[in-house]
């Protein structure tokens, strides 16, 4: 049997650190980074990659605007709430849905950023919401501020929940 050299052990201890650290990433990404990764995955348009940021099951919850019964302004409209569970389910419905998004915002909102703020819009699913991170970015303006409401695992930092409108 022979022996390893001192250089073969060595090449071996820094791989070997390498995919301890590479194996580990998420958890030293911070709330806000992650949902910047994911913010470019989603204007991208990278359903692969916005995948690999997503722990599933997750719900998607898509709420469109109205306007408003006396016609002046606009009201939070017709929801779409959908829980997708497998990668294929995510691919199907993703692909077409990140085609039509797009988050101006440059930076994520974390700070102060609570479920009583999104009662209207979550409704009586925010307990869905509940034991996730809140991070909001805005969409961009025309009629209405749009936004998306993003719910991020407190353990793995991945998508759990987004709200879109």
């Amino acid at each position: 049997m022979s022996k390893i050299s001192s250089s073969t052990a060595c090449i071996f201890l820094f791989l070997f650190s390498i995919l301890t650290t590479s194996c580990n990433s998420n958890s030293t990404v911070s709330v806000n980074e992650q949902a910047l990764k994911i913010r470019t995955s989603i204007n991208d348009n990278k359903v692969e990659n916005l995948y690999t940021l997503t722990s599933l099951p997750l719900i998607v919850r898509e709420q469109e605007w109205q306007s408003a019964d006396d016609g002046r302004g606009f009201i939070l409209g017709k929801v779409n709430q959908i829980v997708l569970s497998t990668k294929y389910e995510f691919s199907t419905y993703m692909t077409p849905l990140l085609k039509n998004i797009v988050i101006e915002g440059q930076e994520s909102i974390s700070e102060g950023i609570t479920l009583d703020i999104f009662t209207d819009e979550l409704g009586k699913q925010s307990s869905n919401w509940n034991d996730l991170n809140l991070v909001l970015f805005k969409r961009g303006e025309g009629d209405v501020e749009h936004i998306i409401l993003m719910g991020l695992s407190k353990e793995t930092n991945k998508l759990r929940a987004i709200y879109i409108n």
